[in-house]
């Protein structure tokens, strides 16, 4: 039986939205890895959720509130059903799609740089839940959700400079208390362990936030290769040891998991959205052979490759 996947349906047409729209036509997510967003560009919209073939896939950390009605993800390999008023956040650079939704589901998304991300006084275990695919929720439903969401997609396209540095300013806050009481939504048991919530908390030095950034993007864009650590550090400036301690540090992991884990996304990627040979996707994501792409892939995600492309073709 062949699947269909839901698209997202903007049902309102800004002139922003019509600019966003013509980037997206024009970019080729291939060589952007992002649909329509610059990396560092924020955006709420409203969409409605209609059907459609394919995943997509950027480097923002996403915020989603179902408005109205309700629906199921496929990400990460796993169902994650969204209730309506709850909210969800997850990093968009795991390939994700709709396979189920409610007629006439109405969903705010609310995309945030990742850089934003990595300078927020949030706990590394939050990061790193983000960061190995989890889709995380609150511990309860808070009413004023929706309406502060709604309020955000109506006024993002503000022309005041200054009413958009508040808004920037009250979805960061939202993430902030987000990952002050976690709960992850596809195994929906109990709280994140209390010694989490109570990790001492940190504001990364701007300075230590660029060099991080400058190590994601460049890794972001050579994953493919066979770069390693040492690499990564030059980029940044710095010794490996130096840049393995700021790297962690600021993202709660080590650069060769942040490595590992974005050769596997665009694995995951090429195995839905390809026909390409498994040995083919092994070495386009970046692994050296394809036993270690085996590996690595059976242990990160827990079934093998082979395994995971036919629940995209079932």
């Amino acid at each position: 039986m062949q699947l269909i996947f839901p698209v997202f349906k903007w049902n309102r047409a800004s002139r922003g939205a019509q600019k966003r729209r013509e980037r997206m036509r024009q970019l080729d997510p291939r060589q952007t890895g992002n649909r329509f967003l610059k990396p560092d560009e924020f955006l709420a919209e409203t969409h409605i959720v209609e059907p459609m073939p394919e995943a997509h896939w950027h480097d923002h950390v996403e915020l989603n509130v179902i408005t109205r009605g309700g629906m199921t993800y496929l990400i990460n390999g796993k169902q994650v059903s969204l209730r309506e008023g709850a909210i969800y956040c997850f990093w968009a650079a795991v390939p994700h799609q709709v396979i189920s939704a409610g007629d006439g589901t109405e969903l705010v998304c609310i995309y945030v740089p990742f850089a934003d991300l990595l300078s927020l006084a949030v706990s590394s275990d939050f990061k790193n839940d983000l960061m190995a695919g989890h889709v995380v929720t609150g511990s309860s439903i808070d009413a004023a959700d929706t309406l502060l969401v709604t309020r955000w997609a109506r006024e993002w396209d503000t022309n005041s400079e200054l009413a958009a540095d508040i808004l920037r300013d009250e979805v960061r806050l939202r993430l902030r208390r987000l990952a002050a009481d976690p709960r992850i939504a596809e195994i929906g048991l109990g709280a994140l362990e209390a010694e989490h919530r109570r990790q001492a908390m940190h504001v990364a030095d701007r300075r230590v936030v660029a060099r991080v950034q400058q190590m994601t993007t460049f890794i972001n864009n050579e994953f493919a290769r066979p770069i390693n650590v040492a690499d990564v550090a030059l980029v940044g400036g710095l010794h490996p040891t130096n840049a393995t301690a700021t790297f962690q540090k600021v993202l709660g992991q080590s650069i060769a998991q942040y490595l590992r884990r974005r050769r596997l996304n665009h694995a995951l990627k090429l195995l839905a959205d390809s026909d390409m040979a498994i040995i083919e996707v092994a070495f386009e994501s970046g692994h050296g052979s394809l036993s270690r792409f085996y590996d690595a892939f059976q242990r990160q995600v827990g079934c093998t490759p082979k395994d995971y492309r036919r629940r995209f073709r079932a």
